[in-house]
């Protein structure tokens, strides 16, 4: 199971974090983790290269994350086009993707 979270402050997306394996496939053949991964990164680039928003990350083996230090209204636009990417892939997969939204300080 892949968790997708959101992280929002005052109405802001402040950033995400998603961990764990899809598990539809073996590491390496999953399509929809491979799809989530690539989408993720993606804003990423988008995000810092791109755009050149301030942005803090971490790629890991299982894990993103990233936080967004602006308020750019392209960068949350980004970021919203990712959230709404995950949640149509959670629907067709509800068994190995969830998304969630937190409100942090």
């Amino acid at each position: 199971m892949t968790r997708c979270e959101f992280l929002f402050h005052k109405g802001l997306y402040v950033g995400f974090r998603f961990y764990g394996h899809v598990g539809i496939d073996r590491k390496g053949k999953d399509v929809v983790c491979a799809a989530v991964s690539a989408v993720t990164q993606a804003t990423i680039i988008g995000l810092e290269e791109v755009l050149g928003e301030e942005v803090e990350y971490e790629v890991k083996d299982g894990s993103i994350r990233c936080t967004i230090h602006g308020e750019m209204e392209c960068a949350q636009r980004m970021v919203e086009t990712l959230h709404k990417t995950v949640s149509q892939l959670s629907i067709q997969y509800p068994k190995n993707l969830s998304v969630s939204e937190m409100e942090v300080q």
